[in-house]
């Protein structure tokens, strides 16, 4: 019974193929190839300056000078702990419906506040998040510049292979 599904199937999606493959070699005009070359330096281009601007950072903690990503990590977790906190301290809070009363002018009624506490609960849940992700991609970067600190010379001669001697010849003289 299935048999006969399946074969139709296989026939169309083969047709389906087939016909975007005989057609395939119309869509690749000079116009979308230029594109998507421009589109591929780009992209090496933007890959570059992230290196680059990942060598700088490197480069000056090595020298010595101090940077801001350890404090910026530890103030952006205490701020996610205290919002997610102050979250289920409000909704406490605001059930009891007796601060609401003083906050609003207007009555809302007993479930109009809990909906209210509700809504704010889901906001500094959505904040915790926010500075939670935030968060893990700064201390991905910190691992990330540990592990290029440990084997500076390795890391500094592929990036002078890759990028060349002048990019991180420029990026020294800044420093």
């Amino acid at each position: 019974m299935l048999c006969p599904y399946l074969f139709l199937i296989a026939i169309t999606l083969g047709g389906i193929v087939g016909f975007l493959a005989f057609l395939a070699p119309d869509f690749a005009t000079d116009k979308l190839m230029s594109f998507l070359e421009r589109w591929q330096r780009l992209q090496t281009e933007r890959a570059k300056l992230n290196e680059l601007k990942l060598f700088a950072l490197v480069s000056r903690i090595h020298i010595g000078k101090r940077d801001k990503y350890i404090f910026f990590t530890m103030s952006l977790r205490i701020v996610g702990i205290v919002a997610i906190f102050g979250a289920l301290l409000g909704f406490l809070w605001l059930e009891g419906n007796e601060g609401l009363k003083k906050l609003i002018p207007f009555s809302i009624g007993p479930a109009g506040s809990v909906m209210v506490a509700f809504i704010a609960l889901i906001l500094s849940f959505g904040v915790f998040v926010f500075f939670l992700t935030t968060s893990v991609r700064l201390f991905r970067q910190l691992i990330l510049i540990r592990t290029k600190l440990s084997s500076y010379e390795e890391y500094r001669k592929q990036l002078k292979k890759r990028w060349g001697p002048e990019e991180i010849s420029k990026i020294e003289a800044q420093l």
